[in-house]
């Protein structure tokens, strides 16, 4: 018989969720459970819990263990190859969820092993990165004092340094790669492959949404400018932010000269302020707004018109349909709404306004003194202590979000308060929007409740970087940890995958 292994239980490190919160539905539908193990202990590994990476569809887990000076990546519980040691960053998962790499080192030298298959030896490499389509994989690897990007194995023309944060880029559909490189006082873009012309300095580059234009801001003496599909813009003292549209017909971005800030959309430039923040488009591409600072007044510019001035301008937020607006300001002590134009509400603060999917509804988090509320389609909602960012259905005829009363959190959907509960995560909608389900805790136990219904499984916690996803309108899953105890201070873990389905 195996001897089960004990370890010290640290649920900080792999639950994350809010504070407690719970939900009572109008029809409590039944709820069935299923445990799937995806990762138990093993006598010859000590898990590192902290090392716990879900894949992105939640289906997958793969952690670090240790046997005595040796590391070893385990992928749904199956040990790989012993190695001297795992970067922390790794292991990573392909967006797709299919695919997994990370980062060993074996002796004094680093490797990338992708799917199991170790790529070449290096003296150092960073942390791979999957293209949007996971088909392509990506890193920058050293050897003595040159550094080079090596792409599905295959390495590129070795510089002086390749800058790693931000750098390594894919476009949407996975068909282009670029990044900015060192090259003796120079630095470049690589795309594809060709390097571009040197610059005194260059930012990080970027492609648009439909993958057709590929643009970096950069700098020959003190002049900056961006450059776009290989051609220079306009000289500024400064580029900052920039963005392109969502249907790529449009790129704008900030700019300073002679110490005013000005907004260059499609290479005309705009009004001259104090300063200037980052553009704004609408869903459909057609309307363009910033937040500007004049003197010491805010006002919002859409579409090149000026906006009212206020002392204090924070949110904006268009609807999907880009039809509606809403804008976030203070005029003296006083925080208010502007939706579609007209001025709602008085408040100590909103934060994070939105829109329903179908455009029809909007919500915000309010505080009146040291009281919250959510205010859904103009009207105040009930104070309380605390509440979290409203999430609506997909249909658009249900919204939830998370309150705090006294010591206690609970749910409120369509204006209704569910039970108390000690903890709570983010509340979900079903696809077809008839089910409401999160995860709760009381007296130190974690479990699912789904329409009002609470889950007969227990949990230490649920892991970190995870959340409940449904598969279809009924059928739901989360990954969790479970413990059989061992004596009243210790205990074996087991990560587990929750599968519920509600009736």
């Amino acid at each position: 018989m195996k001897r089960k292994v004990a370890y010290t239980i640290l649920v900080s490190l792999v639950f994350c969720g809010f504070a407690p919160m719970t939900i009572t539905a109008e029809d409590k539908a039944a709820l069935r459970e299923e445990i799937i193990r995806l990762v138990e202990p093993v006598e010859k590994y000590q898990i590192i819990f902290e090392s716990f990476v879900p894949s992105p569809d939640s289906q997958h887990v793969a952690c670090v263990a240790r046997s005595g000076k040796k590391f070893v990546v385990m992928h749904d519980g199956k040990a790989q190859k012993e190695y001297h040691s795992i970067a922390k960053e790794t292991p990573v998962f392909s967006p797709d969820s299919q695919h997994m790499a990370y980062k060993a080192q074996e002796g004094i030298k680093w490797i990338v092993v992708r799917d199991g298959k170790e790529e070449e030896r290096f003296d150092n490499v960073s942390v791979p990165e999957y293209s949007p389509d996971s088909k392509h994989l990506a890193y920058v690897a050293q050897n003595g004092k040159k550094q080079q990007v090596v792409f599905d194995g295959k390495k590129h023309k070795a510089y002086d340094g390749i800058p790693l944060k931000h750098n390594l880029v894919f476009s949407p559909d996975s068909q282009h790669f670029a990044y900015s490189v060192l090259k003796g006082g120079k630095m470049a873009v690589v795309m594809d492959g060709k390097e571009g012309k040197e610059y005194d300095q260059v930012s990080f580059p970027i492609f648009s949404p439909d993958s057709k234009h590929m643009v970096y801001p950069a700098r020959r003496g003190d002049k900056w400018f961006v450059v776009k599909d290989g051609e220079e813009g306009p000289e500024y003292d400064l580029v900052g932010v920039f963005r392109f549209s969502p249907d790529s017909s449009r790129f704008a971005y900030t700019a300073k000269i002679g110490g005013k800030a000005v907004m260059v959309d499609n290479g005309k430039e705009g009004p001259k302020f104090t300063d200037i923040a980052m553009p704004m488009f609408s869903p459909d591409s057609k309307h363009m707004a910033y937040l500007a600072i004049d003197g010491d007044k805010m006002l919002m510019v859409m579409d090149g018109n000026k906006g009212k001035k206020y002392d204090e301008i924070n949110d904006l937020a268009f609807s999907p349909d880009s039809a509606r607006y809403l804008l976030t300001v203070r005029s003296g002590k006083d925080w208010m709404s502007i939706v579609d134009g007209k001025e709602e509400g008085r408040y100590t603060n909103i934060f994070l306004p939105g829109f329903s999917p179908d455009s029809k509804h909007y919500s915000f988090m309010a505080r009146k003194g040291d009281k919250w509320l959510m205010v859904y389609d103009g009207k105040d909602g009930t104070l309380y202590d605390f509440v979290t960012l409203a999430q609506f259905s997909r249909d658009s005829n249900h919204y939830a979000f998370m309150a705090k009363k006294g010591e206690k959190w609970l749910v409120v959907k369509d204006g209704m308060e569910s039970q108390e509960y000690d903890g709570v995560a983010l509340p979900m909608f079903s696809p077809d929007s008839r089910h409401l389900a999160f995860t709760a805790v009381r007296d130190n136990a974690w479990f699912v409740v789904a329409d009002g219904v609470e889950g007969n499984e227990r949990f230490a916690g649920f892991l970190k970087g995870t959340a409940l996803l449904f598969e279809t309108n009924d059928v739901f899953h989360i990954l969790g940890l479970q413990l059989d105890m061992l004596s009243p201070t210790e205990a074996s873990m087991n990560i587990v995958k929750l599968k519920g389905e509600i009736n």
